[in-house]
């Protein structure tokens, strides 16, 4: 089956630094397979038959948005339902408006779950660390992250990614105000522009590659 997922990937220092929080829990706990790539998922992963819209409805709400979202990142949380731990993710309203304005853009002809249906402030932005741990393996980093810093960073979600079986089909850059194909997505020269532009954005999000 075609999985779709629609997230921000995150680039620069605060992927650095989410990067290694994971590789050091992978060397202390031993999780193999059960890393992720840093992200933040905005919908799914979801099944659809019109790939054709729903990268028309993608492309329309990222580029209908006036303001570029942001987001701040911190502590550490846990479902313990399905045995995730996770970034906690603070978004701004416009990054909450947005996730909510694509999930009822592509509700009537995706397969999205429970939770991408929730209201504007009721979904829960998360960075996802682990997953599909065991009981025991979950609790010892539960207790572990009892005594850990937080992860401290405030960041413009610069890019918003379309994904088909994790490979890029689009996505779209809130800071060159476009979108890219994936050869774009994935150019050095893109992202260094982007980095070029956020090192002059007098707001305090300045980033660094």
């Amino acid at each position: 089956m075609t999985r779709y997922l629609i997230d921000i990937r995150m680039m620069g220092s605060v992927k650095q630094q989410i990067s290694a929080l994971s590789h050091h829990l992978d060397e202390t706990f031993h999780l193999g397979n059960k890393l992720v790539v840093p992200h933040i998922t905005l919908a799914g992963p979801f099944s659809t038959d019109n790939e054709e819209k729903l990268v028309e409805d993608f492309s329309r709400v990222c580029m209908d948005q006036t303001g570029v979202p942001k987001y701040e990142v911190g502590g550490y949380g846990f479902f313990d339902d399905t045995r995730v731990v996770f970034v906690t993710i603070t978004p701004d309203e416009t990054l909450k408006q947005f996730r909510y304005e694509l999930a009822r853009a592509i509700l009537p002809y995706c397969t999205l779950r429970d939770y991408d249906r929730d209201s504007v402030n009721g979904f829960r932005f998360h960075a996802t660390l682990a997953m599909k741990l065991d009981w025991l393996t979950f609790r010892r980093i539960k207790w572990y992250f009892r005594a850990q810093e937080p992860v401290v960073y405030r960041h413009h979600p610069i890019r918003a990614t379309l994904l088909r079986n994790s490979k890029i089909v689009c996505e779209y850059d809130f800071v060159q105000q476009r979108m890219l194909t994936r050869a774009q997505a994935l150019s050095r020269a893109t992202r260094k522009r982007d980095f070029d532009i956020l090192r002059v954005w007098d707001d305090g999000c300045r980033e660094e590659e």
